[in-house]
């Protein structure tokens, strides 16, 4: 089925304009997101003028997943099993091994136009193609010459080639140029590096190699229809001059305006280009030659008392709606584009003292708290849906900035769209990285190091590509920087025309680095390539010695829950480490070493406890992770960035989430840590610490201190008054263990206002005993009240209490069908959490993004713990 978008017009009256508008057309645009099929070249003779025909019978194609791969339409027709689960991966063939034909597809889609387009202007736009294609219409070949580039898009006039009723469109989709040895380290032996194309396809060690390196129509395809005009890259800029603050009266703010206007007729067109922003309107005449294209502009406007767009903790993220319009001189609407933006302006400054660039937003200084970001699926299955699920969990958890990390691609307007509505600021990597592009010596690269540094092959493709990228997301207010590549820049040829041509022409507000760990990021104070460490670490091992000033990759652990390990470990290999010992699938699926971590918590039983007691190793480890950074905020750090957040596959390293999107208890340890407002543990000398990331200053607070006994039993209590400046950082007095006999004591922080209401809190497990906390093992057995109350779409509201007399520990909550399966992505407000004896909590739980239409059975809250048995609670859904 055809899906029709249209942008319904309105009626303008503007007396300022020198023309009347006779009537306000429409801009109409068909997603061809279906009725596709496939078949390999070399099953077919034929040539594409031929199976574009409409007498040519398609015998033998099976039904095309697109936007997707080769490797999505095989798996939706069962001919490969799911690369995502055991050693499946195995058993397909990888490209370097059967050659560029066996990945050569045929894609054909027939689609038929309604009537109400005849006599417009038909667009054909693919939004991408990886890697080579040639596209043929109704018998006739549409491109001249090959599309080339994973990053470029295209776009054709095919009103010559169509047909009022039904049409046949098929296109040629070639693997890249160069695919790669997979067999050999990271990014292969390199030979991935000479396209324009992600590299991780040909493995890493956190993925398997992706055995089409990800060949196929793998985003959006449309046809749009214009007038004469066709108008395209529509431009918001947007400037806000001094220091801001978020929710007060705005002194002005400037927006200028472009857009590139395309004249397809052989006659001169004067017209204008017309733009309206909260019902003003701003326009410029222009006059198109036959067959002229150019770049019109609207001189900077003054906005009055603009409403800002802020980074996620630091104030809201308003957006605006500007509608770009070419209208001819005789007031028909020729064409026009929406376009969703922000205002605000980003700026930067290297802070000698710190020896690190600070990030600016509104003249305000921005502390960096956020990760590195691969890719939503490793076959390119990506869907706005679950980048909006994805991104809210990284806004959630107190992140203010994901980086696209340079192996992987250019993401989607979806996923910049989730970001502008959380707050999310983007790095956004470019195309290269030190494993394929020759930071090193690597002797098991097939060409050399100097051949590497030359690549890619194709250096026009490249910046062609980038300027198209960069005129496809520059609008976005969350994009705040691009980066040449991941540890090395691009040849001098490359990032010079970047530096001086590229993005100052189109997009000259915002920072270029030329590489991820580039001298004009920091200091390299740590040495060798100026990123990492990454694994497990000891809790103080972040306060006590000190990182890069933004260390743009620090990492640790990533071990799934067993519901998830169960989906892609084989039955026999759910076995807990022991030592070295590793079972195969967990290797292959690119487990990380927990050490002696999980054990320290008592001896290790089934494979559920060691996957349930390494998130008390996980919650630590990132916890500690940010927190180590807290305390140094504006003396040693101007931010830092987690190496990594999430997986496009299900490996077991470095995530906050796993593949489904079920929490891991690093990301809540996380969460915690980056509140804005938090109070936290110096683990380096035990005191007790306040941090102030806000725009406002925290003034006669209170920092208050309880330890317990494992048991709940009170042992101190102590609290302390002061005050803060915004943006700061405050210790307070040491937190000292009692003398009590105790191997392990529980230590309650809580952070609240003058008012008396709680601003934050945080619950430490310390041990007089380093490096165990085996007396935790003597809680006993206990349970929780649990009252779940239904709201609405989804959500609900529950309350927890502990109303016996032994702390229930580490609660984990989950949302569970009647089959036992997890029902994903779920949004809590808390999880990983203890309750003391007396403790109540209410979270809040949202179900709404987890299709529960789709459930038919039950749905159930499971809730366990350390000491808590699993219990499950029968939900109520008012949908």
């Amino acid at each position: 089925m055809l899906l029709i978008k249209k942008i319904i017009p309105f009626i303008p009256v503007l007396l300022m304009l020198m023309h009347a508008f006779t009537g306000y057309g429409q801009k109409n645009e068909i997603i061809l997101h279906d009725n596709w099929h496939a078949i390999r070249k070399t099953d077919v003779p034929a040539d594409g003028n031929t199976i574009s025909r409409p007498d040519y019978e398609p015998v033998g194609w099976m039904e095309a997943v697109v936007p997707g791969t080769v490797l999505t339409t095989l798996l939706h027709n069962e001919k490969i099993p799911d690369p995502f689960i055991g050693f499946n991966n195995e058993m397909i063939a990888d490209i370097y091994d059967t050659g560029r034909d066996y990945y050569t597809y045929w894609f054909r889609n027939e689609f038929t136009v309604p009537d109400e387009f005849a006599g417009r202007q038909a667009w054909l736009n693919f939004r991408g193609i990886n890697y080579r294609a040639d596209i043929y219409l109704n018998g006739r070949r549409v491109n001249t010459s090959p599309h080339e580039g994973m990053f470029l898009r295209s776009r054709f006039n095919i009103t010559q080639f169509l047909n009022n009723g039904n049409n046949i469109m098929t296109v040629l989709v070639e693997p890249p140029l160069h695919v790669g040895d997979a067999t050999r380290g990271q990014g292969g032996d390199g030979m991935i590096g000479r396209n324009v194309t992600m590299q991780f396809t040909a493995g890493w060690d956190w993925i398997t190699p992706v055995r089409d390196r990800n060949t196929g129509i793998w985003d959006k395809v449309s046809l749009e229809f214009a007038g004469d005009v066709d108008l395209t890259n529509p431009y918001v800029r947007s400037r806000v001059p001094g220091k801001r603050m978020p929710g007060e009266n705005q002194e002005p703010a400037y927006l200028s305006f472009s857009a590139e206007l395309n004249n397809s007729s052989g006659r001169e067109v004067i017209g204008t280009l017309d733009v309206e922003v909260d019902g003003n309107r701003y326009y410029k005449k222009v006059i198109l030659q036959p067959h002229e294209t150019l770049t019109a502009v609207i001189p900077e406007a003054t906005i009055r008392n603009p409403r800002l767009w802020w980074p996620n903790g630091m104030g809201e993220q308003p957006l605006y709606m500007a509608r770009f319009s070419f209208v001819t001189g005789d007031g028909g609407l020729s064409d026009s584009e929406d376009v969703t933006f922000g205002i605000r302006e980003t700026g930067n400054y290297f802070d000698k003292d710190i020896r690190g660039q600070v990030f600016t937003v509104n003249g305000q200084k921005v502390f960096i708290k956020g990760g590195n970001w691969i890719a939503s699926d490793m076959l390119l299955r990506l869907s706005p849906e679950r980048y909006a699920a994805e991104v809210r969990m990284h806004a959630e958890m107190n992140m203010n900035m994901i980086r696209i990390w340079g192996g992987g691609l250019t993401e989607r307007p979806e996923f910049y769209q989730a970001c502008d509505r959380h707050g999310i600021l983007v790095w956004q990597d470019l195309w290269m990285t030190g494993d394929c592009n020759g930071r090193w010596l690597d002797p098991v690269k097939k060409e050399s190091q100097a051949r590497r540094r030359e690549y890619p092959d194709d250096h026009s493709l490249f910046l062609r590509s980038v300027e198209d990228q960069v005129k496809m997301l520059r609008n976005h207010p969350s994009l705040y920087l691009w980066c040449g590549g991941n540890e090395f820049p691009p040849p001098s040829n490359i990032n010079e025309a970047l530096v001086n041509d590229i993005f100052p022409r189109l997009d000259d507000t915002r920072f270029y680095l030329d590489e991820s760990v580039s001298a004009d990021l920091m200091d390299n104070i740590i040495g060798g390539v100026g990123d990492g460490p990454y694994g497990i670490l000891e809790p103080e091992w972040i306060f006590l010695n000190r990182t890069n000033p933004l260390n743009p990759e620090i990492g640790s652990i990533g071990m799934p829950n067993i519901e998830t390990l169960r989906k892609f470990i084989p039955q026999n290999d759910l076995v807990p480490p022991r030592g070295n010992q590793v079972r195969p699938s967990w290797t292959y699926h690119k487990y990380i070493t927990l050490r002696d971590f999980p054990e320290r918590y008592g001896e290790i039983g089934d494979i559920g406890d060691f996957a349930f007691k390494s998130q008390l190793v996980a919650y630590e480890q990132y916890r500690s992770l940010q927190e180590g950074i807290n305390f140094k905020m504006w003396e040693w750090y101007t931010g830092m960035l987690v190496w990594k957040n999430q997986n496009p596959w299900t490996a077991m390293r470095g995530m906050f989430y796993d593949y489904y999107m079920d929490y891991t208890g690093g990301y809540f340890g996380y969460k915690s840590a980056a509140n804005p407002l938090h109070i936290q543990l110096n683990l380096n000398d035990s005191a007790v610490c306040v941090i102030n990331q806000t725009l406002y200053p925290l003034n006669d607070a209170t920092a208050g201190v309880t330890i317990y006994d494992i048991h709940g039993n009170m042992l101190d209590e102590w609290a302390t008054g002061f005050s803060t400046d915004p943006q700061s950082v405050v210790n307070l007095e040491r937190l000292i263990l009692p003398d009590a006999g105790q191997q392990v004591y529980f230590a309650r922080l809580v952070l609240k206002d003058d008012r008396g209401d709680v601003l934050d809190e945080n619950f430490y497990w310390l041990s007089s005993e380093p490096g165990s906390y085996r007396q935790l093992s003597e809680l006993q057995q206990t349970g929780i009240k649990v009252e779940p109350e239904s709201i609405d779409d989804g959500r609900m509201k529950v309350e927890f209490e502990n109303d016996s007399d032994e702390t229930a520990f580490f609660i984990r909550l989950k949302i569970i069908n009647d089959r036992g399966e997890l029902v994903l992505p779920v949004f809590t407000d808390f999880n990983y959490f203890t309750l003391l004896p007396g403790d109540k909590i209410i979270s809040n739980i949202d179900l709404g993004y987890a299709g529960i239409d789709n459930e038919n059975g039950d749905i159930f809250l499971g809730v366990e713990g350390f000491n808590v048995k699993e219990e499950r609670y029968r939900l109520t859904i008012n949908k």
